[in-house]
């Protein structure tokens, strides 16, 4: 990294709220780069990880979400639904009867 480059601390990202954020540092996830670097799933699977529970549909999207700067809730809904399906939180028959209707 770059003397020019910053390094964003996890809480400063959007979406990430204090409850994430403390669940981040838990497991030990301080910035957004370590997120970039990993992906949202592994690390919103690390926090589910920790406890039964914490396994939160919204706090994997609002992982996505921090990745890409934006609200989660603007992630289009067929890359939220793909994203939950892909991590068990969905059910890929219940993705296909929504597109259905």
């Amino acid at each position: 990294m770059s003397s020019t480059e910053t390094v964003t601390p996890i809480q400063n990202a959007v979406n990430i709220g204090p409850v994430l954020t403390q669940r981040l540092r838990d497991v030990g996830v301080t910035t957004l780069d370590e997120v970039r670097a990993r992906g949202a799933i592994e690390v919103w699977q690390l926090i589910a990880d920790t406890a039964e529970g914490n396994e939160c549909a919204h706090m994997l999207l609002a992982l996505e979400g921090a990745l890409r700067g934006q609200r989660w809730t603007s992630i289009p809904r067929s890359e939220r639904d793909a994203l939950l399906v892909e991590v068990g939180l969905k059910d890929a028959s219940e993705l296909r009867a929504s597109k259905k209707r």
